[in-house]
């Protein structure tokens, strides 16, 4: 049945494809986005990187050249690499890095997939440094979409939503930090500091440091405090930038908190007045937007004031359409949202704000009903219909919000195979040190000397305590059973396929060895009916999450959570697949490479 379903799903027509030829150049400069000057590396010089876009059922050809002075891979997060699983990018997994002066070409189809996905450097955390950028993919014509129910059947709007699907207006959110991210994991080696602050978001590159009161980050970020002191028993405070001193919990070794910024300590926030992104509505009546959050920190809210957001679509599936005022953004997520853009004037402030207990912080972007400008006022006045605050909590806790769980795919052929799973395989997130982390009770992905070793798709031995899978067969269907036993979320990313959320809790651990016995037991967390499908989800503090999906895809896949430096302190694991099987198929320039 499961082997049914899933050829169900991907047994679609197949267009004339095409093959799309890209370039990206690696380099490096300094710059100051957001008013601070750093070194921020670049993508054919551009910051986040050049769209990557094709028909569903095309192959892309992306050459990497790297002209940065450290190794690279590039991972296109979301596509399923299906039997090219040495093109996912995963150095000391699925490739070998990509170093310094050399090139490697990236060879893949988009069959069977379509919609927002990205890519993103996966060797250390260099894609918070510059290496990220979007990647999209058209859906076939006989896509089953959603449109019809957004507009109530209007034929114009949705003939407009037809069109503007081709070509959606990028809304793309990214943190920035201070420092370069190797240096931000050296800090953590050597002084135990979890760098749980950035400087602020960007959206598409753009952004502005803005200093709130001391007053309206208390307010903002009240509940985060009170959170705090339920888990530790100390009661915290809020700096400059709004970050919260976690050094009583964290572990800081004997060292200045202030000279060296620890959380809680920043140095004075300074304000700028670099560009924010503006949006222009030029008189249409809907907007498409590809919201992607390409941070490696921070899961964000994000509103409009004044507006409806329709949730579309989420990791490359249209769902069943949600009318909202706010939308929570996981890390590494992908969503098209429709924007109903009715008004007859004014500016209108798009809100992102991070939602980790760390830190407030906030950026704006602006939707504009003014002629197009090529100057940039200071900023625009706020209007009255503002949904979130600077902490992104409802400032009304009865508007409605984007609910993952309910986010049910549109097309009801997408559904998990019925029954008992051929593999249940247990994880355990965990902080085990001071910056330690853990997916395994006692395992830990030992990045970053993994990355360069030979890599686990064709390895003859085996590396590594959090490998795991032996026995999966194309065919077979795995449950992944997630307890997050940390105060803090953790969202998921599985590499090579898309699961279902099979069952989720914010307070409570599973409590079933498998899903058979939760069944079994009249577990009332289930849902095999109508769950999300995802590759990114988010395991909320002290709850659980069960990932069902199908082995489809023979090779060496990541699991592994989407904050980088969780990942870099060990957050993650590999999982086998059949790899006997493809082993044979893995080209010699590839293992010779």
């Amino acid at each position: 049945m499961a082997k049914y379903l899933l050829l169900l799903f991907l047994a679609l027509p197949v267009y004339s494809a095409v093959v799309r030829e890209y370039v990206l150049n690696l380099t490096s400069s300094y710059q100051a986005p957001n008013g601070f000057y750093r070194e921020i590396f670049l993508i054919n010089d551009q910051y986040p990187g050049p769209l990557i876009e094709a028909d569903e059922g095309d192959t892309i050809s992306a050459t990497v050249i790297n002209n940065l002075q450290v190794p690279m891979a590039i991972h296109f997060h979301g596509i399923h690499q299906r039997g090219t699983p040495w093109m996912d990018g995963a150095p000391g997994i699925s490739q070998r890095p990509i170093f310094p002066g050399e090139s490697f070409v990236y060879n893949f189809t988009t069959a069977g997939q379509y919609g927002s996905y990205w890519y993103h450097a996966h060797f250390r955390s260099y894609y918070q440094d510059g290496i990220r950028g979007p990647v999209y993919i058209r859906p076939a014509p006989d896509r089953p979409r959603p449109y019809d129910v957004v507009t109530e059947g209007n034929a114009t709007a949705t003939e407009i939503l037809k069109a503007l699907e081709s070509n959606p207006t990028p809304l793309y959110v990214m943190d920035s930090t201070k420092l370069l991210t190797d240096a931000i994991y050296q800090r953590g080696i050597k002084y135990g500091i979890d760098p749980a602050c950035i400087l602020g978001f960007l959206i598409n590159g753009k952004g502005r440091v803005t200093c709130p009161s001391s007053e309206t980050i208390a307010a903002a970020g009240a509940g985060r405090v009170a959170a705090y002191q339920r888990t530790t028993g100390v009661v915290s405070k809020f700096d400059s930038l709004g970050c919260l001193d976690i050094s009583p919990t964290n572990g800081f070794r004997g060292i200045d908190n202030a000279a060296l910024e620890a959380p809680g300590f920043s140095t004075p926030c300074q304000a700028t007045t670099t560009d924010r992104e503006i949006f222009y509505v030029n008189g249409s009546d809907w907007m498409m937007f590809n919201v992607i959050n390409m941070g490696g920190e921070f899961e964000v809210n994000m509103s409009i004031d004044g507006h409806d957001i329709w949730v579309l679509q989420v990791d490359g599936i249209f769902i069943q359409p949600s009318k909202v005022k706010q939308m929570y953004a996981a890390i590494g997520s992908r969503y098209l949202i429709a924007v109903p853009t009715q008004k007859n004037s004014g500016v209108f402030a798009i809100r992102f704000a991070g939602t980790e207990l760390a830190q407030v912080t906030e950026q704006i972007a602006w939707l504009s009903y003014d002629e197009p400008t090529s100057v940039q006022p200071e900023d625009y006045a706020i209007t009255a219909d503002v949904y979130q605050d600077i902490g992104g909590n409802l400032l009304n806790p009865e508007l409605p919000v984007f609910i993952d769980r309910t986010s049910a795919p549109y097309d009801e052929r997408v559904k998990p195979p019925q029954g008992p799973a051929q593999h249940t395989i247990h994880f355990t997130l965990n902080r085990t040190g001071e910056v330690e982390f853990s997916v395994m009770d006692g395992g830990a992905l030992m990045l970053p000397d993994m990355e360069l070793m030979t890599p686990q798709l064709w390895a003859q031995d085996i590396h590594g305590t959090t490998t795991v899978g032996a026995g999966i067969k194309l065919g077979d269907v795995v449950d992944l059973i997630i307890d997050n036993r940390y105060f803090l979320p953790h969202p998921m990313h599985l590499h090579g396929h898309t699961f279902w959320v099979i069952s989720e809790s914010s307070s409570s651990s599973f409590g079933y060895p498998t899903v058979e016995a939760a069944i079994a037991d009249g577990a009332s967390s289930l849902n095999l009916v109508n769950p999300p499908y995802r590759d990114v989800y988010t395991a909320p503090p002290r709850g659980h999450l069960v990932f069902r999906y199908v082995a489809d895809n023979a090779g060496a896949w990541m699991f592994h959570c989407h904050v980088n430096i969780h990942l870099m302190f060990g957050m993650g694991a590999v999982i086998l697949e059949d790899r006997e099987t493809i082993i044979p198929n893995i080209p010699e320039s590839i293992i010779d490479f």
